[in-house]
């Protein structure tokens, strides 16, 4: 095959192939986030379950919650789950991860009390201070990008863009198949 054709194909593979950075991991990776109230959680410990994270820069955290809104209702009407369920219950789990890298960790808990109020009751809202999933996975700046993860931690699925059309279609169809 001629060194043409070779290029041209591997530039439309690039473009049809899932979003997500060459060299990223294949696993999710066993990160520790804590959210607006200091409370931690590690993402080793939601194995068995279908893992759906929505992060983002700071400017954007309106658009995760639009992602995380749409997902979970999506996965209700669906009967995945109901509204009720303890998210311990529940086969899939939504995080709204926001990328806070550069904050120095004298300002942390300021920040957390500020993001607070902005955060619906019964949610929480990850804060990642170095930005490890931006450097493990890319970002889609100024969108979210959303990271799907199967039951045993590998990574399904990354890709950017607002929660409507081909970004949001992707995602439900995945899910449709991991969790029917």
């Amino acid at each position: 095959m001629p060194r043409a054709c070779i290029v041209f194909l591997i530039g439309v593979l690039a473009l049809v192939l899932p979003d997500a950075r060459a060299g990223a991991p294949t696993a999710l990776p066993d990160l520790t986030f804590q959210d607006q109230e200091g409370q931690a959680l590690q993402l080793s410990s939601l194995r068995d379950r279908v893992v759906i994270i929505v992060y983002g820069g700071r400017g954007g955290v309106e658009e995760h919650s639009a992602w995380g809104k749409r997902l979970d209702a999506e996965l209700r009407q669906r009967g995945v789950y109901r509204a009720e369920d303890a998210e311990a219950d529940r086969p899939v789990r939504i995080l709204a991860v926001a990328e806070m890298g550069g904050i120095p960790e004298a300002f942390r808990g300021l920040i957390r009390t500020a993001v607070r109020p902005g955060v619906e009751k019964g949610y929480s809202l990850w804060l990642d201070w170095e930005d490890r999933m931006t450097r493990a996975f890319g970002a889609h700046e100024p969108h979210s990008t959303v990271l799907v993860a199967d039951r045993e931690g590998a990574v399904m699925w990354v890709v950017g863009g607002a929660p409507a059309g081909a970004p949001l279609q992707s995602v439900l169809d995945l899910l449709r198949k991991l969790v029917p």
